[in-house]
């Protein structure tokens, strides 16, 4: 009898109903919990560090039990990469993220070991582009400035702008750019999208138009509102700076529902206090937490909020179905969904 699989599941706590899900896969699984989850900060300090931490943050401890469990594991479920993942677990093959980020992660010592690793890229889609949608609602119908209106008693009119008609703009036509685009589509909204592997003369049939990443200069006159949707990468650090943010719109949003290092945030602030910029929505900080000291939670017209776009009420349930096809192709010798290639 051949010797069974055994899954590590990394987190605080072991997910109801997810062992029995992956035994439909194949009955042999075994599911093993270790109680491994690092600090904002520490997952922080990785990613900007290509999954290493230069801080010396604290780890969580892991005790003789979970030690033993890892050195079993050929498949790995979490959200971060312990250090020393090659002595931890010797026999992993598999890493599955439960995020779509994976700038944290230690991608060389996976690729070093063997290791395939796959993210949970798409999942989070449809509830991203349903805060961001909501977030721009939020700033062109005033509804900040109503509910404080409520809150003080004052009968003050005031009237939104309408969102038909306007366009949008969305740097990085990934699968949470796709989920925003149908929305505002939907809306009546014209949308402009670039991408990364497009060409020149490339269309999309969810967008309007379709642009290389190089035209994004000429892109961004043209947006009501510009969305960041891309993934970490060295060559997009401080994509949104002074210069760019310049070539926004007079009284656009930006908004970035996608990493922190995607933003120079002192010029960001400037724009804002400028008037240049109408509002900015920020879902994720270059620092996070973000300290109380920091000048952005007194920005003006910034709509700030903890790296929680995402909804949690069905985001288990459909991770677990990618994490059980993942299984399986990966039993069968067939090639993973969203699988993340070696570094470099």
């Amino acid at each position: 009898m051949s010797e069974p699989f055994v899954l590590a599941v990394l987190g605080p706590l072991m997910p109801d109903g997810l062992e029995g899900r992956l035994q439909q896969v194949d009955v042999d699984v075994e599911v093993v919990h270790v109680p491994y989850f690092e600090s904002n900060e520490l997952r922080t300090s990785r990613g900007h560090n290509a999954g290493k931490d230069p801080l010396g943050l604290a780890v969580p401890d892991l005790g003789p039990g979970d030690r033993a469990n890892l050195a079993r594991a050929h498949g790995m479920v979490s959200l971060d990469l312990p250090d020393d993942i090659a002595v931890l677990a010797p026999r992993l093959r598999w890493f599955q993220g439960v995020g779509a980020g994976f700038d944290h992660i230690d991608r060389a010592a996976l690729a070093d070991m063997g290791a395939v690793q796959s993210t949970a890229s798409g999942i989070a889609a449809v509830p991203i582009a349903e805060f961001v949608v909501a977030r721009l609602l939020q700033v062109w119908k005033h509804l900040r400035s109503l509910d404080d209106g409520q809150n003080e008693r004052a009968w003050v009119e005031q009237y939104g702008m309408q969102m038909e008609g306007r366009t949008l703009g969305i740097v990085g036509l990934g699968a949470i750019g796709r989920a925003l685009a149908v929305r505002a589509r939907a809306f009546g909204m014209t949308v402009l999208a670039t991408r990364g592997s497009a060409r020149p003369g490339d269309t999309d049939p969810d967008v309007d138009e379709l642009w290389p990443a190089t035209a994004l200069d000429d892109v961004l006159p043209r947006c009501d509102a510009v969305v960041l949707c891309l993934p970490a990468a060295p060559e997009v650090q401080d994509l949104m700076d002074a210069r760019r943010i310049a070539l926004m719109a007079e009284g656009s949003i930006l908004v970035n529902v996608a990493r922190g290092m995607h933003v120079v945030e002192a010029d960001l602030i400037e724009a804002l206090e400028s008037g240049h910029l109408a509002a900015a929505v920020l879902d994720v900080t270059r620092e996070e937490p973000l300290p109380a000291a920091d000048p952005l939670w007194s920005a003006p017209n910034l709509y700030l909020s903890p790296h929680s776009a995402v909804s949690l009420d069905r985001y288990e349930a459909t991770l677990f179905e990618l994490v059980a096809d993942n299984l399986g192709r990966l039993l069968r010798g067939d090639d993973l969904r969203n699988v993340v290639g070696p570094p470099g």
